[in-house]
């Protein structure tokens, strides 16, 4: 089976090139690349039509809209969550339809990056994330159990990937993808990590999260 890859894009025309560009020299080939756009008002959806097989735009800046939205219009039957500027190993997407052939399972990969701080938060994260979900930007299941678990809260403008992995955990196991994601640093240099950990860990409600450009 293929991979569908489901990138949210809220005014990413700075970062999303790369993200785009380095799929597309990834050696797995099997998959189709979806961007959607929700509540853009820059070149971020342009971008994605020179590379994506699918670009869709949402008025509404809501990155779980995008994220089911993106589900719902995927072709295949597993699925890739990737943030707008995250950058993907090139093993990574052979690794993921590895492991959705084995059984069923959802999860997450491990971080790396430069700079001294972000090294160290991504290797805190990678910590935890051996055990339990955190997310690198990067999430995998199957088509089938993410309509099982409800997809993202629509109504949660963060923690919605803690909300998810709450509500996987009831019908698939989790499983760290052996492989790596690079994410962008900027949260990191902006808040530090002491906030970016709290921010992601524990805060879950309503309101929209900081955007940093």
């Amino acid at each position: 089976m293929s991979i569908s890859i489901i990138i949210p894009a809220y005014n990413e025309e700075e970062y999303l090139t790369a993200t785009l560009k380095r799929i597309k020299d990834n050696k797995f080939r099997d998959y189709e690349l979806v961007v959607v756009c929700n509540g853009c008002t820059d070149n971020s959806f342009g971008i994605a039509r020179k590379y994506a097989d699918k670009v869709f735009s949402l008025k509404e800046r809501n990155v779980s809209k995008a994220r089911n939205f993106g589900a719902r219009n995927a072709k295949h039957d597993k699925l890739i969550f990737l943030d707008a500027d995250v950058l993907v190993d090139d093993n990574l997407l052979e690794e993921v339809d590895r492991v959705l052939e084995e059984g069923k399972f959802f999860g997450t990969a491990k971080g790396k990056g430069g700079g001294i701080r972000n090294n160290f938060y991504l290797k805190f994260k990678n910590l935890v994330n051996k055990f339990r979900p955190w997310s690198h930007g990067f999430v995998y299941c199957d088509k089938k159990s993410f309509f099982d678990a409800g997809g993202f809260n629509e109504n949660l403008k963060h923690g919605e990937l803690r909300d998810f992995f709450g509500k996987a955990k009831a019908i698939d196991k989790y499983k760290r993808i052996n492989g790596y994601v690079e994410p962008n640093d900027r949260r990191i240099k902006n808040w530090g990590i002491l906030k970016a950990s709290s921010f992601w860990l524990f805060k879950k409600d309503k309101g929209e999260y900081e955007a940093i450009r």
